[in-house]
């Protein structure tokens, strides 16, 4: 197996495309912050994952924003005619590609390409499975959530170098390496969900800058919006390493931790609890993690953002590993308990010979018809992964990203 050389903090926090930011240096307690985690050690994999969420939040000054992820690449700008994005121009003019969710339009049935200028998918405003949605969300259409995508330098240029911004280039790829796309070991990707004051009843909702503290928030192209929702994969492990964050806020994530939306929040590192808790239940910032963030330079508002979990393994004693968001999964009309990034991500292949809508390969986000939501990616059986769900697909190692190309 090959070594992986593991960089230093301030060589991944150089990773921002020639944005000017500040090189963070952990602090001697936390020296091994950047140590590869195992699949089978939930505390190491926990502190790998606040790891990549520290260099995405360190204080940056690029063109792309006031933090380091935000200098990355957002996976708009990789091909114009990546599906559900918007027009190249109107993202030029706006200055930040924010976008629908592609889980979102796959859930709802939406067809096509997102709407010239509408940014925005519409929030849950009606149960979701059963589940209500928070009693302070705007009526529709008031309602809405936008979201963008980046990744990090590593990721861009194998995209670039090897012709994977369209589906053709990726069967290609792949034809030459046993079907497969196996991105680098140090390929980032990070998907940012943000919600405008507008979405909340007045009186019910938050402010640029947050006063109370507990929410990031910033203006984009010209609206107040806060942070929600940070999802991260690292391709760390050859099956990825999955972690969702959120802050604890009743206005905007009140069902956090909830088992019976998604699952309850496990942080063996980042707090001082050493058991999964749930909705309503506090979790305090463990030292470590205090530290980490002072030496960052974070903004105060992150001490208010915690792990919800970690995925690097499908199931647990023959029981499927549920992960979700209370925020993204739930305003994507996910119903609850068929949450599980690894899982969702796993079907991401492309079947060059039947390309297009109606093919179970080319669905732009979730399981195929008669596929789990968790578990194993297998119809017949959890005993484990049985995709692709048509031979001789190619597999876009994980990426919803790739399989959004255009042919």
């Amino acid at each position: 197996m090959k070594r992986h050389v593991w960089a230093s903090a301030a060589a991944l926090s150089m990773l921002v495309g020639g944005a000017s930011l500040r090189v963070w240096s952990a602090p001697p307690e936390a020296a091994d912050l950047n140590a590869k985690p195992t699949a089978a050690d939930p505390a190491s994999q926990a502190r790998f994952a606040w790891y990549l969420f520290i260099q995405a939040m360190t204080p940056a000054s690029g063109a792309g924003g006031p933090l380091t992820f935000e200098n990355w690449t957002e996976q708009c700008t990789l091909n114009p005619n990546l599906a559900f994005c918007p027009s190249a121009a109107a993202g030029k003019a706006k200055g930040r590609f924010l976008h629908g969710s592609a889980l979102a339009r796959k859930t709802s049935g939406a067809k096509g390409a997102a709407v010239p200028g509408i940014e925005c998918n519409s929030m849950a405003t009606s149960p979701v499975g059963g589940y209500p949605p928070p009693p302070n969300v705007a009526p529709a259409p008031a309602a809405q959530f936008c979201e963008e995508v980046f990744v990090n330098p590593a990721e861009v240029s194998f995209v670039a170098t090897n012709g994977l911004t369209t589906l053709s280039g990726q069967q290609k790829y792949g034809s030459t390496r046993g079907g497969a796309v196996t991105f680098p070991w140090d390929a980032v990707e990070i998907k940012a969900d943000w919600v405008p004051t507008t979405s909340y009843k007045a009186g019910q909702t938050f402010n640029c800058p947050d006063t109370s503290g507990t929410l990031y928030t910033e203006v984009i192209n010209g609206t107040c919006y806060a942070l929600v929702g940070f999802h991260i994969s690292s391709k760390v492990l050859p099956d990825w390493l999955w972690a969702t964050f959120e802050p604890k806020s009743t206005v905007t994530n009140p069902n956090r931790c909830d088992p019976k939306l998604y699952s309850a929040c496990f942080d063996p590192w980042g707090t001082t609890s050493k058991v999964p808790y749930g909705k309503g239940q506090s979790a305090p910032q463990s030292p470590q993690l205090q530290q980490a963030m002072a030496a960052a330079g974070l903004n105060k508002a992150f001490n208010n953002y915690y792990l919800t979990g970690v995925q690097t393994l499908f199931v647990s004693n023959g029981k499927p590993i549920p992960m979700g968001s209370s925020f993204v999964e739930f305003n994507a009309q996910v119903p609850p308990g068929q949450a599980s990034c690894i899982t969702c991500h796993r079907y991401a292949y492309f079947d060059g010979k039947n390309p297009g809508p109606g093919n179970p390969e080319d669905n732009f986000g979730g399981a195929p018809a008669g596929w789990p939501n968790v578990g194993y990616a297998c119809n017949k059986n959890q005993l484990g992964n049985c995709t692709p769900v048509v031979a001789n697909s190619t597999s876009q190692d994980f990426s919803w990203m790739l399989g959004m190309m255009p042919f």
